[in-house]
């Protein structure tokens, strides 16, 4: 063993090359669903959802508000320090649901829903449109929601919009949603 040189010269070693896995297949883009009120109502994601009038979120946010506030801080889902949720965040939007509320009579509001369900033709966002709308006229409520125009002429929509705004001026004696 001594008989071997020990300065042989070696050949520098190859750094290790990195080699990406092999992906399996590409990555599928996100399919983006059309969204649309025109003369047909695509929805895309919120096809199935059940839209609501201003007025009638403005009844459901008043009602969950008095919930909390009765229920008292420890049952409360906002923790044990709040009465109920009172961020700047919260006091606008309730705020905007009171101004742009059409129907604050909580009656009316049934009565108008009881109104438009028997329409069975309108669509569920139609008739939540109509319901926050609440257009004068049909040539005014098919300009603002174009599906309507496929589906009724001016003399049978107008009766219809007419009964809405009975149901808007009439001021019931009887229970009102109050905002907090």
């Amino acid at each position: 063993m001594e008989d071997e040189p020990r300065d042989i010269i070696r050949a520098p070693a190859e750094p290790p090359t990195f080699r990406a896995p092999r992906m399996v297949s590409r990555p599928k883009p996100k399919i983006q669903l059309e969204e649309e009120l025109g003369p047909e109502n695509k929805l895309g994601d919120f096809e199935d959802v059940q839209p609501l009038s201003v007025s009638e979120a403005r009844a459901v946010i008043s009602a969950i508000h008095e919930k909390r506030k009765q229920t008292g801080p420890p049952g409360n889902p906002l923790g044990r320090d709040r009465a109920h949720n009172d961020s700047q965040t919260v006091t606008q939007f309730v705020e905007y649901l009171e101004n742009f509320s059409k129907f604050k009579v909580i009656d009316n509001l049934n009565v108008l829903f009881g109104l438009l369900d028997s329409h069975t033709d309108l669509s569920p966002v139609e008739k939540a449109l109509l319901g926050s709308l609440t257009c004068d006229s049909a040539d005014e409520a098919k300009t603002l929601i174009p599906s309507l125009a496929n589906k009724f002429s001016d003399e049978e929509l107008q009766p219809l919009l007419d009964e809405i705004q009975k149901l808007r001026e009439h001021k019931s004696i009887s229970r009102t949603v109050t905002p907090y």
